[in-house]
């Protein structure tokens, strides 16, 4: 019988501090607009049925998956019988099993981690009939421990995948069934934006850290002509449905445009789809050029460096922006002059906003 749950449903958990770091990355990447514990709440939500934290369900799925190979072993061959390859499957089964309730128990200790558990993971956790309960001492509190620290252990593309697994399954259904995907996110200026999209796939950006949604987007309701390539990250889409087939138009993609997306994403990456390509032209110091060599996430291929030294881009301005901001005084826009101006207006004010910081002496004082 699983420990009760206080009337306040107040909960506490102990986490390494790994798991509590990658909990607080996680919540600003995935889901800023909830609370704390909202976010620990939907995460639990969400990977439980996918964790080999979850032993009964885990070693459920590893026996079904054995059987069907033994089956397809035998397929041909003199028949084996049932009882045979229930004991075969056991005998492979009991290693699997034994590890996943090994790794369950020694996670390292850290501090506690206190939030309130809503009502569905009250009754999740909670359940009297918790087929888990022998493996975690009857304590529910052990087994979030399992499952965090488990997710935690995941890369940040990993942990993407199963915090936005939901998403990602509907955009492929999507895909394979032919029909638009609309999702709506949110703007640079917050306001709610909806598009309508002819699904290519869900890739990595070229980092391996993110999922984008590809295809052929409009506005929410546009015309076919209207579209153009474009990506979506996942982790920032507010919702998604699948349109239905009846009363509008095709979601598939023709053969010819499947690949001028696939040539568009060899010669732009997948999260810089959107925007047109135009010359940029940057001046880099010394240290500029160390910068570049050294500097891989979403840097852009130079097409030429000219006699004087000058740097020849042939890609968005907004991948030029977000790559050579942090490069300070060691690089310099030349081209486009409006480039160059955004440039000069960020630096301006980051300029004023340190003129406006109190000196130490000042702070000391009060």
């Amino acid at each position: 019988m699983a420990a009760e749950l206080n009337t306040e449903q107040k909960q506490r958990i102990n986490l390494s501090q790994h798991a509590q770091d990658v909990l607080n990355n996680d919540w600003n990447q995935f889901a800023p607009n909830l609370s704390k514990s909202g976010f620990i709440n939907e995460l639990l939500y969400r990977y439980a049925p996918q964790a080999q934290a979850s032993i009964t369900e885990t070693v459920k799925r590893q026996r079904q998956m054995l059987l069907i190979q033994l089956e397809k072993m035998r397929i041909g061959r003199e028949k084996v019988s049932q009882e045979i390859l229930d004991a075969v499957t056991q005998n492979l089964l009991d290693p699997f099993q034994s590890e996943i309730i090994r790794k369950s128990k020694t996670y390292p200790r850290g501090t506690s981690l206190n939030f309130r558990l809503n009502n569905r993971n009250r009754d999740y956790f909670y359940d009297p009939a918790w087929q888990d309960a022998k493996y975690y001492d009857d304590k529910p509190s052990r087994y979030m421990k399992a499952l965090i620290e488990e997710y935690a252990s995941h890369t940040l593309f990993m942990r993407e995948a199963f915090y936005f697994q939901e998403s990602i399954t509907l955009t492929k259904a999507a895909e394979a069934s032919g029909q638009l995907l609309r999702i709506t996110m949110q703007n640079a200026k917050e306001e709610k934006a909806e598009w309508d999209i002819r699904v290519y796939g869900v890739l990595p950006n070229d980092a391996g850290l993110f999922h984008y949604i590809i295809g052929r987007s409009v506005t929410k309701g546009g015309l076919k002509s209207e579209e153009r390539i474009a990506s979506f990250r996942v982790s920032r889409i507010q919702n998604m449905r699948i349109l239905s087939a009846s009363g509008t138009r095709s979601g598939r993609l023709s053969k010819a445009e499947k690949k001028e997306i696939e040539d568009k994403i060899a010669r732009d990456g997948v999260q810089f789809l959107v925007g047109e390509r135009e010359e940029c032209i940057v001046k880099l110091t010394e240290k500029g050029k160390q910068m570049y060599r050294q500097i891989q996430y979403m840097k852009p291929n130079a097409s030429f460096i000219d006699e004087e030294g000058y740097y020849h881009f042939e890609c968005s301005a907004y991948q030029i922006f977000l790559y050579f901001y942090r490069f300070g005084e060691h690089a310099k826009v030349l081209k486009p002059a409006s480039l160059r101006e955004i440039f000069a207006d960020e630096y301006r004010r980051a300029w004023e906003a340190y003129c406006h910081i109190e000196r130490p002496e000042e702070l000391s004082n009060r």
